[in-house]
């Protein structure tokens, strides 16, 4: 008889998670679709870091291996239990606004109701898990596959990443969907998916150990030489850089504070203030430093009352996303909770396209920023206590 490999998790949710299903205001739900793309980007990060990110093939052929594609199946099975998940909670955020709002609120803004009641537009609040709530995650790799085994520590170290730099569902790369393993058994394979630490340097020291453990899980061999930026997202000290940027009583107090200071680092942010409302009235300026926190970006000048969406246009296509390359999650450690930012320095648009926006005049572009010194610049100016991981 074929023996079961299998690894299972209690994970519990330390911010709000929004994982939707098919309504994306409707009721959440727990869905593994949502659970292995968030394991598969985390895999293909990993696996880039140590191949590089030129050789596509060998990387797709690795992923695949995992994961499956269209012509293979895959050898991971990802299953979830509910253990008695409480009721969704609602959004309510503060509408005071004679003040600006507080961190959680702009940080989650894109969950609040949005348009008027009746109309068309018109979009509810976005039902989440509240913090607290756990449930079972259960990887199984069918023993029909070969490398079954290879596969399901090759997902575990995935799992690791998810867990300690990233999180599941909306707004997961601004804390929301931070998750906590409550239950681990001892591996010899891996790192402790529980952080044994308690303060900032010994959540560095042990990120760092952990994150060097799983590149040398993944290929045990010299990484090609990696330049940034990379084509993609890639786990590499010279792509990738990672931060613990202070540790708090609780969860939300450290969401507050996280977001608090985003907020006032970028809002009214010169020259971007200035050079905006410029360039949507016909001049010209050299960039918008704030599009490396991702696209699109709305400016309202009630002023003024001119305004305009910045997106990014590549050979006449308009790109009306791009995903921010700042990951902010919340971990709990002994004693209190830690933020965690991760900033990867994958290339911002693809080669030859740029910053676009409708103006009065017409379409209008300009180049996007070289590089993610502003995001750095955040985290030094806002962050004194924060200490930086070191891996290799």
């Amino acid at each position: 008889m074929e023996r079961t490999l299998s690894l299972k998790v209690t994970l519990e949710t330390v911010t709000p998670l929004f994982l939707a299903g098919a309504d994306p205001r409707g009721e959440p739900e727990l869905r593994p679709p949502s659970f292995r793309g968030a394991l598969r980007y985390w895999l293909r990060a990993a696996i880039g870091g140590v191949i590089g990110d030129q050789d596509i093939q060998s990387l797709r052929d690795m992923e695949e291996a995992v994961f499956g594609s269209t012509e293979r199946g895959s050898p991971i099975q990802v299953r979830l239990f509910s253990r008695g998940l409480p009721n969704p909670d609602r959004r309510q955020p503060v509408k005071d606004r004679s003040h600006p709002p507080p961190g959680r609120d702009y940080l989650y803004w894109s969950m609040d109701e949005s348009g008027r009641r009746g109309e068309a537009n018109y979009q509810p609040e976005r039902r989440f898990y509240p913090p607290g709530a756990s449930f079972d995650l259960r990887l199984r790799a069918l023993p029909s596959f070969q490398d079954s085994a290879d596969s399901l520590s090759r997902v575990r170290a995935a799992l690791w990443l998810l867990v300690q730099l990233g999180g599941i569902g909306s707004r997961s790369r601004r804390t929301a969907g931070s998750l906590h393993v409550a239950k681990e058994k001892e591996s010899v394979s891996g790192p402790h998916f529980v952080l044994r630490c308690t303060d900032v340097q010994g959540a560095s020291r042990e990120l760092g150990v952990g994150l060097t453990t799983v590149r040398r899980l993944l290929l045990d061999a010299p990484a090609p030489s990696i330049h940034a930026p990379s084509s993609f997202d890639i786990l590499h000290p010279n792509t990738c850089r990672v931060w613990v940027l202070g540790l708090w009583k609780t969860a939300m107090e450290a969401v507050d504070a996280i977001g608090a200071s985003l907020r006032d680092f970028r809002s009214r942010r010169e020259p971007d203030h200035r050079n905006v409302i410029r360039w949507l009235n016909g001049m010209s300026i050299d960039t918008i430093e704030r599009a490396v926190f991702g696209l699109p970006i709305t400016y309202r000048y009630s002023s003024t009352r001119v305004s305009g969406t910045v997106q990014a246009q590549a050979a006449r296509e308009v790109i009306d996303r791009r995903a921010s390359p700042l990951w902010l999650r919340i971990s709990k450690i002994n004693g209190g909770y830690i933020g965690v930012a991760t900033l990867f320095k994958s290339r911002l648009l693809p080669v030859g396209a740029r910053l676009y926006a409708k103006t009065k005049q017409g379409a209008a572009t300009v180049d996007p920023p070289e590089d993610y010194s502003l995001i750095e610049r955040w985290i030094v100016e806002s962050f004194p206590h924060r200490e930086e991981v070191s891996y290799g």
